[in-house]
């Protein structure tokens, strides 16, 4: 485990399920019950707004972005729902995304078809090969949800069209740049371990006139917490695409993302990629994986996983198998824990 200060106390012995939600860090917790206590002692609202303005430069840190470049938003689908409205596409054009992405990732192009665009579903191996010279976007999960494939977003963005990137998967858990890409958003309560309720949307500079600011509020316009009135312009960066902030979440999550830029992504990645690694090893699966995030395919998934409940672990059945996911609060102990309590004779197919 890294970081074992910030998880003293807390039950985190075979917790493989940080693809659902990370486990909060002591600090975290702390920070929102200093929140909450603000709230009902009448503390400056400002406050929570900084730590707004922190989310915003640590998640632009972890992705190597620039502050001014990335807008604070509610959810993921909200950030690609906002692009989405927004593409310079027409009757004839199509968008590519892979055909068992996670929902949210897909629904929110879904719009695009009443305009006449086509939606272009392909296997992940099949993405490149869909695009052509009327592709207005791909839009693609970096890590998939259901097994942990990672997909080769430089060869997306070596086809010249708009590239989307869904990065709730892995931010946090490997590194991520922003290189290449048009668009980049992410929901830190998995991999980030932070509260839920604010999500990141980055907009490459070059791009941002293309976005209609329909969800523009107060916090829109330039010096925004020295008027509150009339119908000002608009902050030439990304700012102007947020929405308000949830401000207790928004507390939370500057202290779960100081712990993982603390740590460092680079450390996290090796730890978990590590016992992801010695988790294939001992299953008998070929190669080595590309994410913490790894699928068994059993005989019968439900089974093992009341067994695996049994024996204190925690993972999810997704797409018929089971998924396991593996984190900085995770150690060796997790992988033996979950290894003793799967039937291996069953595993009938697995996969990373």
């Amino acid at each position: 485990m890294l970081a074992p200060s910030e998880y003293e106390g807390t039950d985190t012995a075979g917790y493989l399920d940080t693809g659902t939600f990370g486990l909060p860090p002591k600090s975290t917790l702390e920070a929102l019950e200093r929140a909450v206590a603000g709230w009902r002692g009448r503390e400056s609202w400002r406050q929570w707004e900084e730590d707004g303005e922190a989310c915003r430069a640590l998640f632009a840190g972890l992705v190597g972005a620039r502050a001014e470049d990335v807008a604070l938003l509610p959810a993921l689908s909200a950030a690609a729902g906002l692009v989405a409205a927004s593409l310079p596409a027409r009757r004839g054009d199509n968008v590519v995304l892979i055909e068992d992405d996670f929902t949210s990732t897909l629904l929110p192009w879904r719009g695009l078809e009443a305009r006449g665009v086509e939606l272009r579903l392909r296997p992940i191996d099949g993405i490149l090969a869909a695009v052509d010279d009327r592709t207005a976007l791909v839009a693609v999960s970096l890590v998939q949800s259901a097994n942990g494939a990672v997909v080769d977003i430089a060869s997306l963005a070596e086809t010249g069209a708009r590239v989307f990137v869904d990065a709730t998967q892995a931010v946090g858990a490997i590194p991520v740049d922003v290189g290449g890409v048009d668009y980049l958003a992410a929901h830190p309560y998995k991999w980030l371990c932070a509260p839920r309720g604010l999500a990141f949307l980055y907009v490459r500079r070059d791009r941002l006139d293309e976005i209609m600011p329909w969800t523009a509020g107060w916090k829109s316009r330039e010096r925004p917490y020295e008027h509150f009135y009339g119908l000002p312009d608009l902050t030439p960066d990304a700012r102007r695409l947020d929405v308000s902030l949830a401000w207790m979440i928004a507390a939370g999550a500057r202290a779960s993302m100081e712990v993982i830029t603390e740590l460092g992504v680079d450390r996290i990645a090796d730890h978990n990629l590590t016992l992801a690694g010695l988790f294939t090893s001992g299953l008998g699966m070929p190669g080595e994986p590309a994410s913490p995030i790894v699928r068994v395919r059993l005989k019968d998934a439900d089974a093992a996983l009341e067994r695996l409940r049994s024996a204190g672990v925690a993972c999810s059945v997704r797409a018929g198998s089971i998924r396991f996911c593996f984190h900085f609060y995770n150690g060796e102990e997790d992988v033996d824990l979950a290894l003793e309590a799967i039937p291996t004779h069953k595993v009938f197919a697995s996969e990373a």
